[in-house]
């Protein structure tokens, strides 16, 4: 049994398809989803999809960085009632993204810091989307919300209190989330022929601190390079993981699997 912990699955990529990429998601063993509603207008989307696979899919329902021109006033007032929904699994994706808009950083900065509280509020995780600046030196984010993230006591009795999605930094920023009980996503960049960077900094941290993810409709697996992504793909992640690791991929998938159970599901 696998875990996709992060999907946008009501992206219009899936418009065509969508109920038979799901039967094909648990085909491929991926008995459970969380479906990532970040922005204010996919929120009512995620809960009817986890409301149609009761069980199955489940949400996070959050403002992502991206969308900072759209996170206003009136979308952070109703988050609130999104977050108590019997589908809300997590808070997300929220973060900061200096790659598409550091112009826009001291407004993401000041969005995270009116959102984290919500998670104390209502005991729920955090998935963080986290992507630097072309120069990390001036637009380091994972700097910053490490050092953000300090400030906050989580009331949650959870042992990690949320995942840095796609992770893409080094050892040093895995080091310092994992510090600050954060899991690392994993997806089909592990995958790349370029990234041993990553894959090095993944054996580093441990099979202990890892969930997989395909952030699909984006970033497929090597294998499918230029093609939609799903949640299929998952076990093809965890192959290409447990390969690296040098561990069998049942462990592995048993690893990972309680890893997110931990996470979102207890």
């Amino acid at each position: 049994m696998f875990i996709e912990t992060h999907a946008h699955l009501n992206d219009k990529a899936f418009d065509a398809d969508r109920g038979a990429v799901l039967d094909r998601c648990r085909a491929a063993g991926v008995d459970k989803l969380v479906e990532i509603a970040c922005a204010a207008g996919e929120w009512e989307a995620g809960e009817k999809l986890a409301a149609a696979r009761e069980g199955s899919v489940f949400c996070a329902f959050g403002l992502h960085p991206e969308n900072i021109e759209e996170a206003g006033p009136a979308q952070l007032a109703e988050l609130p009632a999104w977050l108590a929904k019997k589908c809300c699994v997590a808070l997300g994706e929220i973060g900061l993204d200096y790659w598409w808009k550091p112009e826009k950083k001291a407004e993401q900065l000041r969005l995270l810091a009116d959102m984290l509280p919500l998670s104390v509020k209502f005991s729920k995780p955090v998935v963080f989307h986290t992507r630097n600046g072309r120069d990390p030196a001036s637009c380091n984010a994972y700097l910053e919300l490490a050092l953000e993230l300090k400030k906050w006591t989580f009331n949650n009795k959870k042992r990690s209190r949320g995942v840095l999605h796609c992770f893409s930094g080094g050892w040093e920023d895995a080091k310092a989330g994992l510090d600050l009980g954060l899991l690392l996503g994993i997806n089909g960049t592990f995958t790349y022929k370029s990234n041993e960077p990553l894959r090095e900094t993944v054996k580093k941290a441990g099979l202990e601190n890892i969930v997989l993810e395909t952030d699909c409709p984006y970033l497929p697996v090597q294998s499918m390079r230029g093609k939609r992504n799903d949640p299929s793909y998952i076990p093809e992640i965890a192959r290409a993981a447990a390969g690296w690791l040098n561990i069998k991929v049942e462990a592995l998938a048993e690893a990972t699997t309680a890893n997110a159970s931990a996470l979102f599901f207890e």
